[in-house]
């Protein structure tokens, strides 16, 4: 088979050191200088001059050539020497694309084109985004095929193919522990899984927000209601948050349990004033004479219970705080104090090392996406001369959360500070709508005073996310 390429360029000496030794290989080149320094590990012949002659490209082997790839920086020349070989009934003909508004020069032609600027994009954004391994598009660009490394937050983690099968994307693949497998309806995805997925263009978005864990699911992981507690009629003023929160997440419905005698033991009039705040949000309403701890870690047990919701009233006790987050860290649910600070449109996220599908950090990111707010990620170091050594925060922190960013396509801010940790982040959530705080993967004694102290002072709601 003959191959003619027009243009000496390093993309051609790349094709000819690629292709199988089938291939008969002529290099056209105007730069006699280009052609002499032009060298490869393949036999080739050599012309110079211009390809848009037709002289020329028979003395390069036209009337035998059964491929031409034109590589000029010129798309008119490309196209005037295509035209030439679609004349000559030579069926295989490629070329590069100088500039997109050409292309359906190209198409009219029936070309194979590539587009440097697209290879070199999709190539910077393996490295930017490793979790997402794109490959050349092909099918003339109607269709793509792109590798994604299941993590363990990807929302089809243990699902088999068949319960998340689609009309726009193919499975094609799975590499698991080093073997390639042939997926079928019945195959379960497992974390750490490289899937290799066949999809149409313009379907990217949607599928790398399937596979890669940027669908919003919070509160789900823990529960489908979200849970309010009113033991104080001054807790009213701030209930108005929790309309707020279930409209902007992933709950379903709204429990509030109540004092009875928040009016005079009016329970009519209790039901008006929830109704007039809540809008119209439904709710189902329980009235206690008194409201226990006990009572209130019990109902958590006993109902599907995502977020625990309290309206925080000027000047609460430490203790009920400390309580409250005693109740979140037994039952394992977040509490969010509310100070009706809402919209999000700024999050704050007190760093920690636990990047478990339930951590502080990951519902941060859902959060931060499903709020379409900017999330701010806080490290605070103790000063230099107290720190243990490796005690500051990791480059590879830093790197998980921007792939977390990346894949949920959140804004992410860093800030650094250096002295008490409690105290610092404190005075930074009046520059936030939402705080949020966990606990490292080691919870210490330590991590429950910076809780409870944020808790009980911040500017801003807070919601804490147990360990």
């Amino acid at each position: 088979m003959k191959v003619i390429i027009v243009g000496a360029h390093g993309e051609a000496k790349e094709l000819i050191n690629r292709i199988s030794s089938g291939w008969s290989i002529s290099v056209i080149d105007l730069d006699q200088e280009k052609l002499r320094n032009f060298t490869t590990n393949r036999q080739i012949d050599k012309i110079q001059g211009d390809a848009t002659s037709s002289l020329v490209l028979k003395k390069a082997g036209l009337d035998e050539a059964t491929a031409i790839v034109t590589l000029t920086l010129s798309d008119e020349v490309n196209l005037e020497i295509l035209k030439i070989a679609k004349q000559n009934n030579i069926l295989r003909l490629s070329s590069i694309i100088n500039d997109s508004a050409n292309i359906h020069h190209f198409k009219e032609l029936d070309i194979e084109i590539v587009e440097p600027d697209t290879l070199l994009a999709r190539r910077f954004e393996y490295i930017l985004e490793p979790r997402r391994v794109v490959s050349q598009a092909f099918a003339g660009g109607r269709a793509e095929a792109i590798e994604i490394e299941i993590s363990s937050d990807s929302p089809v983690r243990g699902k088999k193919l068949r319960e998340i099968g689609s009309d726009y994307y193919i499975v094609g693949a799975l590499l698991r522990q080093n073997k390639v497998i042939i997926p079928h309806g019945d195959t379960e995805i497992e974390t750490g899984d490289l899937v290799t997925i066949v999809l149409q263009s313009g379907a990217f978005s949607n599928v790398i927000n399937l596979f890669s864990g940027s669908e919003s699911r919070f509160p789900l992981e823990f529960g489908k209601d979200i849970f309010v507690v009113l033991d104080n009629e001054k807790n009213l003023k701030n209930l108005s948050e929790s309309e707020f929160f279930i409209r902007n997440t992933k709950a379903t419905s709204l429990k509030v349990l109540t004092k009875q005698d928040l009016f005079d033991n009016n329970l009519e009039t209790i039901e008006e004033t929830l109704k007039a705040i809540l809008k119209d949000q439904e709710f189902d309403a329980t009235y206690k004479n008194k409201i226990s701890n006990k009572d209130l870690e019990n109902f958590v047990k006993e109902n599907s219970i995502g977020t625990i919701f309290y309206p925080v009233e000027e000047g609460v006790a430490k203790t009920k705080i400390k309580a409250l987050i005693n109740i979140a860290n037994k039952t394992k649910i977040p509490i969010l104090f509310s100070r009706s600070t809402y919209p999000y449109k700024t999050i704050g996220l007190l760093i920690n090392d636990n990047f478990d599908q339930t951590s502080s950090n990951s519902i941060a990111f859902d959060l931060s996406s499903t709020m379409s707010a900017k999330l701010v990620g806080v490290t605070i170091n103790q000063p230099k001369f107290l720190q243990s050594e490796g005690e500051q925060k990791v480059s590879g922190t830093v790197q998980k959360l921007q792939d977390l960013a990346l894949s949920h396509e959140v804004q992410l801010d860093f800030e650094n500070f250096e002295g008490n940790e409690a105290k610092i982040f404190t005075e930074q959530t009046s520059n936030y709508d939402l705080s949020i705080i966990g606990s490292n993967s080691s919870q210490s004694w330590q991590d429950r005073k910076i809780i409870e102290f944020v808790s009980t002072n911040s500017n801003s709601s807070v919601l804490y996310v147990p360990r």
